[in-house]
């Protein structure tokens, strides 16, 4: 009986972790949703609710007007003026928007402040980037317990990532430019 009992055991472990490594790549019918209501990276494409977040339109893809190769970045959004103010005095207003640290550190020094500006969604990637990315969801997978990725091209091995070692994975080989 004992045999038996570390034989299932062993049995239904093995089939865990075949699991696993077999829904680690995303379904196609959830991947079909990059580009459309997701991102080409997988973020959600639609703005919030409130206003407070624009949709994503694809975000700034030519230099800004007065920039030239070589020099330091000018600012697309120097126009920008602050919405307001987050101050130690009126962060209990803001609580339901603000970490527990954001809250400490307003609350402790008395001239720390937090200006608030409109939200932008500037961020844009090289076309093959989103072509490959959308490419790795369905076939990217996890490795000797999370230590890999197989299976992937360039760009972002998990755009819709379903645990903390695929989030990892997406930062450690995002796409960082060309050189």
């Amino acid at each position: 009986m004992r045999i038996w009992n570390v034989g299932a055991i062993g049995a239904g472990v093995a089939l865990a972790f075949a699991a696993a490594n077999l829904l680690a790549a995303v379904p196609p019918e959830e991947a079909a949703r990059l580009g459309k209501d997701l991102t080409p990276l997988g973020a959600e494409r639609a703005g919030s609710a409130a206003g407070t977040i624009p949709p994503w339109t694809g975000g700034i893809t030519s230099p800004p007007p007065g920039y030239k190769v070589g020099d330091h970045h000018p600012d697309p959004f120097a126009e920008d003026r602050i919405l307001f103010t987050i101050t130690g005095a009126n962060a209990d207003q803001y609580r339901d928007r603000l970490s527990p640290g954001q809250v400490a550190l307003l609350k402790t020094y008395p001239t720390y402040k937090m200006p608030v500006y409109p939200t932008r969604r500037s961020a844009s990637f090289p076309q093959r980037i989103y072509d490959a990315t959308i490419a790795n969801a369905p076939r990217a997978k996890l490795v000797a317990d999370g230590n890999g990725v197989a299976d992937a091209i360039i760009g972002i091995p998990f755009p819709i990532p379903k645990n903390g070692h695929e989030v990892i994975w997406n930062h450690i080989l995002r796409y960082r430019g060309e050189r």
